[in-house]
């Protein structure tokens, strides 16, 4: 089981919010100067299908799922889940940059290549758009919660992997102060996300190792480079061994 460490040791949300409020000014120039100033990276994989085996494995999320980052679709997450599965899988792949678990639903049903009957699994990689948008914890619980629910619903998966959120406080990119803000708001939803695990055992969470290079990152400093989709794939694989389903 992996340690909870946030769970049961946050002050109060408002606090924090009160803290933040006089700096919002601040950082959203910061924020918009990083935006103009950023390398604009491709996406690689937003919407792509991989493989034509039986198990079918739904891969949802943000610009991780995108692979923006990536030089090519092959080192995308979708491009090393197929490497790593094997020809029994098929992976397939629906990611779009800005992402929010609010809008994840609406994302598939819009994007979805193969209606299944049903999933071998769903790999969620969520969150860090929900960091840097300060959604409410309260409300991310529950738009997680809802996410999970609907989607076994509609694939009939038997398990959900859900990735820890990125450690957006230790992007190169970023400022001291945004990262300072940034680690509180992660440290916040990051704690839903572990409440839900705990009491899903349909659900496989998994934290994100903190211990980044800079050869993980892309140009930009904030998305992973075709090393760091590489070691975020072979992590989840090693995770995905330890469990009855797995069959490569």
């Amino acid at each position: 089981m992996e340690q909870r460490k946030w769970v049961g040791k946050l002050a109060p949300y408002w606090l924090f919010q009160l803290r933040l409020f006089p700096w919002i000014p601040y950082l959203i120039h910061q924020a918009k100067q990083l935006r103009k100033s950023s390398p604009k990276l491709p996406a690689q994989s937003s919407l792509l299908t991989l493989g034509k085996g039986d198990n079918h494995i739904l891969l949802l999320g943000e610009s991780t799922v995108a692979g923006v980052g990536a030089s090519c679709s092959e080192h995308s997450l979708a491009g090393n889940f197929h490497r790593l599965l094997g020809e029994s899988y098929q992976i397939e792949s629906i990611g779009k940059k800005g992402l929010r678990v609010k809008d994840a639903l609406s994302l598939y049903y819009q994007q979805r290549q193969i209606p299944v009957q049903k999933s071998k699994g769903i790999l969620l990689f969520l969150g860090a758009n929900d960091c840097f948008l300060l959604t409410n914890p309260t409300a991310f619980k529950e738009e997680i919660e809802t996410l999970i629910h609907q989607i076994q619903e509609a694939t009939a998966a038997p398990w959900i992997y859900l990735a820890g959120i990125p450690p957006v406080h230790l992007f190169p990119a970023f400022s001291k102060k945004m990262s300072f803000f940034l680690q509180r708001q992660r440290n916040y939803l990051q704690a839903e996300l572990e409440k839900i695990a705990a009491k899903d055992p349909n659900v496989i969470y998994q934290e994100i190792p903190m211990n980044l290079q800079l050869e993980f990152f892309a140009a930009d400093g904030v998305h992973p480079s075709d090393l760091g989709y590489q070691k975020i794939a072979e992590l989840v694989v090693d995770k995905l061994k330890f469990f009855p389903f797995y069959t490569p």
